[in-house]
């Protein structure tokens, strides 16, 4: 009898879950988990303010729900189960949109292409994916390009030196390819270009194969919260209709890829 008045109960209390949207509407605000440190989506400026494509892209989705977009730093190994923690209400930090990420998570419509590349040191003698046979790669922790690295091995039938590193950011995986310590450092192109302005020591090589699909970055929600993903899904599509996403993306990319993104979410 407790049982049934506790399904009972919750039916009609709303979401049990924290970042249902009648939540975030009654709290005035979306808490969102990112790591900070993944230039240009977050990062902090010389000034030590939180700046990024993100952070633009959250403020305006906040203003359009009437409400305080607010972040929150998290370890990115662990940012899924941290939402389910209760930690944050979604996550909005760059994410690539993953088959083995949808298996716990709904993603919203795509904000942001998120194609795989690699950087080296120009004078490293890597020229593409294949010249990595006997190198030591590396990628970030709880990123798709781990994987990616493995099937690009099994692809081309190339072995790496050891096994392959993940690092928890990447100025650490810069820091190491200086050092000689890691050869190349797979991420997301745009990413790992906006580097690459700042060093002309590195260079980026295209990471793509037809054994992994067209990547998009995407927003994450719990299973649960398709009230909130649908309310951010409809942001992102008036956002992409009046300019805004394009302005923002020009800002930080120096160009819009706003015509190349679905207008549906990634599923599998």
């Amino acid at each position: 009898m407790k049982t049934i008045s506790l399904i009972i109960a919750l039916l009609f209390s709303g979401s049990v879950f924290a970042g249902a949207l009648d939540d975030v509407k009654s709290a005035g605000k979306f808490v969102f988990g990112l790591e900070v440190g993944y230039k240009p989506f977050e990062y902090m400026d010389d000034s030590g303010k939180l700046v990024g494509y993100d952070i633009d892209v959250s403020k305006e989705i906040g203003r359009r729900l009437g409400v305080e977009a607010v972040h929150q730093d998290t370890n990115w190994s662990t940012v899924i189960q941290t939402m389910y923690d209760g930690g944050f209400d979604l996550i909005l930090g760059g994410m690539t949109a993953t088959e083995k990420r949808f298996q716990k998570v709904n993603f919203s419509i795509p904000y942001m292409n998120a194609a795989s590349g690699i950087i080296v040191m120009k004078d490293s003698g890597i020229s593409d994916r294949s010249d990595l046979d006997g190198k030591k790669v590396s990628a970030g922790a709880g990123t798709p390009q781990l994987d990616q690295l493995k099937m690009s091995a099994d692809e081309l039938n190339i072995s790496y030196d050891g096994d392959t590193k993940s690092y928890d950011s990447d100025a650490v995986a810069y820091e190491a390819m200086r050092s000689k310590r890691i050869d190349a450092y797979a991420s997301t192109m745009v990413s790992l270009l906006e580097f690459a302005k700042t060093d002309d020591n590195f260079t980026v090589l295209s990471f793509a194969s037809d054994k992994w699909s067209q990547e998009w970055t995407s927003m994450a929600f719990t299973k649960e919260d398709d009230d909130l993903r649908m309310a951010f899904d409809d942001a992102i599509r008036a956002m992409k209709s009046d300019g805004t996403l394009a302005k923002i993306q020009e800002n930080w990319f120096g160009q819009s890829f706003v015509d190349a993104l679905p207008d549906t979410s990634p599923t599998w």
